[in-house]
């Protein structure tokens, strides 16, 4: 049996300082003139430990290590070794009979990509890396340490861009972006902890949904039906029943040490109906200031529930995500964030059967316009991820994320964000701060 520490010590983190030869950091130098990713690699290298730390901090399960040794052995006894075996285990035998790779070879393979890259283990399913197409375009892809560590916080440039362009406080949010005209899901009260409610405006006779006002993944997220002959709210999944009247102080009093915001729920467009089943399906779409500072869509995802009865789309909630065509609106085969096994396309829903691949959002063009004006009312952010809904009367703001992430973005497109317009832009705007 593992003692406690030990095992703490070798659990998987979300969290890491990969130990980067000297070998690859000169290939990046030598690269970066002419290359996205290499530049963005060095980028996060240089910079980390002054970045890095207050990354670290938001998640005090354990510090950011700043010693030689603490960096080895969190790297490569801990987030290399133990978890690449764990993921040959688990991964290793579903590879093997779809691409033919032997589970010791995907192990290796897993373990110099992790130690020369440097890239998680977990990379090495999630994009596919076992194909030798993908893998010979490794070092491209972008990985969350760099860009959640360090690159996304490096664009800010110190400045406290929340204090004058929020996306984090939800209501602060929707307020700016109701004054900017930008058709958004207006926030109708917040609880803090404590049992302290902030209301701004009636609820509605009409469904509502709740969601933590810090909550990332769809986690903690409420639908309540509205109940028009008895003037109450439903909640669906333990059916708790509350008078309107009477609703806000009822979710203060069972949730106390919640922070929770109160929103009207979406509708979806009626040509998304065999898509969205029971939630409300949505677009991730990114934008960048191009390099005249005028926001530019460079890559999306339509995210989509994958069970009856679930009431978010979130791929972390078990949802599947197909890439758009940042263009057109087409979609392509989806596929979930899951990294057990092979990684499945969906051509079609895998709960209605709906055609997935080769259809056509609804409204796509007003999506990208949406993304846009709402990009122009949130400068000087340079960089941010919006969150679309499309409704019957038109696309609906629901938030913006100054961190997107960059995993699922280029398993679903199979394309390494390094050498994408994303990667293009993100070390456009970086060598104009740092040089």
């Amino acid at each position: 049996m593992i003692p406690g520490r030990l095992r703490a010590a070798l659990r998987r983190r979300e969290r890491v300082v990969p130990v980067v030869p000297a070998s690859r950091r000169r290939r990046w130098e030598r690269a970066a003139p002419d290359d996205w990713a290499a530049a963005l690699h060095l980028y996060y290298l240089r910079h980390r430990d002054e970045y890095q730390p207050a990354y670290f901090a938001k998640f005090r399960a354990y510090p950011y290590p700043r010693n030689r040794l603490a960096r080895a052995w969190r790297w490569y006894v801990s987030d290399v070794l133990v978890q690449a075996a764990r993921l040959a285990r688990i991964n290793g035998r579903a590879v093997r009979a779809a691409a033919g790779v032997p589970v010791r070879r995907q192990l290796w393979e897993m373990l110099r990509l992790a130690v020369s890259l440097p890239s998680m283990p977990e990379n090495y399913y999630k994009f596919e890396l076992y194909r030798p197409a993908n893998r010979a375009r490794a070092d491209q892809f972008l990985h969350r340490h760099e860009t959640k560590g360090g690159l996304y916080l490096m664009l800010a440039g110190g400045a406290d861009l929340e204090a004058v362009a929020p996306v984090n406080d939800k209501p602060a949010f929707a307020a700016r972006a109701q004054a900017a005209a930008l058709p958004v899901v207006p926030t109708l009260a917040r609880l803090a902890p404590g049992g302290q409610v902030e209301q701004f405006a009636p609820l509605p006779a009409a469904d509502l949904f709740v969601k933590l006002a810090a909550g990332k993944g769809g986690r903690g997220a409420q639908k309540w039906r509205y109940l028009a002959d008895q003037d109450r709210y439903h909640r669906l999944g333990d059916g708790a029943e509350v008078a309107r009247d009477q609703f806000l102080s009822w979710l203060a009093a069972h949730t106390p040490d919640a922070s929770l915001i109160v929103q009207p729920n979406l509708v979806n467009h009626p040509d998304l109906a065999d898509l969205a089943l029971d939630a409300v399906a949505t677009c991730r779409i990114i934008t960048i200031l191009d390099e005249s500072g005028v926001p530019e869509p460079v890559i999306a995802i339509f995210r989509m529930p994958a069970t009856r009865g679930a009431i978010v789309d979130n791929l972390h909630r078990g949802g599947v995500a197909a890439p758009v065509d940042i263009t057109t609106g087409m979609l392509g085969p989806a596929s979930g964030y899951a990294t057990e096994g092979v990684v499945t396309r969906h051509r079609h829903h895998p709960v209605s059967g709906a055609q997935i691949d080769g259809r056509k959002l609804p409204l796509w063009e007003q999506v990208r316009q949406l993304a846009c004006q709402a990009h122009t009312a949130f400068q000087p952010r340079v960089l941010v991820g919006w969150d679309i809904g499309i409704g019957p009367d038109g696309p609906v703001l629901i938030e913006g994320n100054e961190q997107p992430g960059v995993d699922g973005l280029q398993r679903l497109h199979n394309q390494p964000l390094g050498s994408h317009r994303f990667g293009q832009l993100l070390a456009h705007h970086l060598r104009a701060r740092f040089g």
